[in-house]
């Protein structure tokens, strides 16, 4: 049987307190679509998801990686759409207690939000095309291909002069080029898995592939891969198949509890560390 793996003890406080140059953004891979995204001013929690396993089939590969009653720094939540592993009540009902920030997602997310408690001065719903602004950050809703979610966004994230992608669970859309075609994509992080049979619940390597190359964006950073024990996929495949789609993309996907820093390299270039 193959082993829950466990987070690092400090985490959370590395996550929150570690410095973030002007310049660069953070992200840290906290599973599934979610992640600690912080610029050198602002702290935004995205799909954060401290739940157990739903049932034999969704079974944790991943622990979760914070006690989200312990969380001291987070400027807005964002939700990608009301599935538990994006819109977990257990998670935001503890966050709600020890934040003070909105909670912004679709109408779908916030209405569960609102069900479970969250106070309602604090939800922020945001339809596709919206746009709101988070400290020193953009934040725009984008069309999002989720048809197992009642609705579901996208986020398209400005701040230091970069531009990073968030499409939560969607999956690959015709027009996803021409929905990101306002923005020059720094990095857009995506869910991909292994589809059992007869199914369609993420992405595949060759679907990821096609969107980087569809958007142009400069770093993918795949998602999801490890959360689920029954479809978890080897990320080497992805990054084998990206070349074929779009060569110049660098391929960096999402490990848990680890930070992925973008870094402006010139007018057009992009550092991934």
């Amino acid at each position: 049987m193959v082993e829950v793996r466990q987070p690092p003890a400090d985490f959370l406080a590395r996550a929150e307190s570690e410095p973030v140059p002007h310049g660069q953004v953070a992200l840290w891979y906290t599973g599934g679509a979610g992640y600690i995204y912080r610029t050198p001013t602002t702290t935004l929690q995205i799909d954060p998801f401290c739940g157990k396993s739903i049932d034999a089939n969704w079974s944790r590969l991943i622990a979760p990686p914070f006690d989200p009653a312990r969380v001291t720094r987070c400027d807005a939540i964002l939700s990608t759409h009301e599935h538990l592993d994006h819109c977990d009540p257990e998670t935001l009902k503890a966050m709600a207690g020890v934040t003070t920030c909105p909670l912004i997602g679709p109408a779908s997310s916030t209405d569960v939000a609102r069900e479970f408690g969250w106070p309602a001065a604090r939800l922020a719903p945001l339809a596709w095309g919206e746009r709101t602004i988070v400290g020193d950050v953009t934040i725009t809703a984008i069309q999002s291909n989720d048809p197992m979610a009642k609705g579901c966004n996208g986020y398209v994230l400005e701040a230091q002069g970069l531009v990073v992608v968030n499409m939560g669970d969607s999956l690959w859309y015709n027009d996803i080029g021409k929905q990101l075609a306002p923005w020059s994509v720094d990095a857009i992080c995506v869910s991909v898995a292994q589809n059992p049979p007869g199914e369609t619940y993420y992405m595949s390597e060759v679907d990821a592939a096609r969107i980087a190359r569809d958007v142009n964006a400069r770093a993918l950073i795949p998602h999801h891969w490890d959360l689920w024990r029954w479809v978890a996929l080897d990320p080497r495949r992805i990054a084998a198949v990206a070349p074929w789609y779009a060569p110049a993309t660098v391929v960096c996907p999402a490990r848990y509890c680890e930070r992925i820093s973008l870094i402006r390299a010139g007018s057009d270039g992009l550092a991934v560390v």
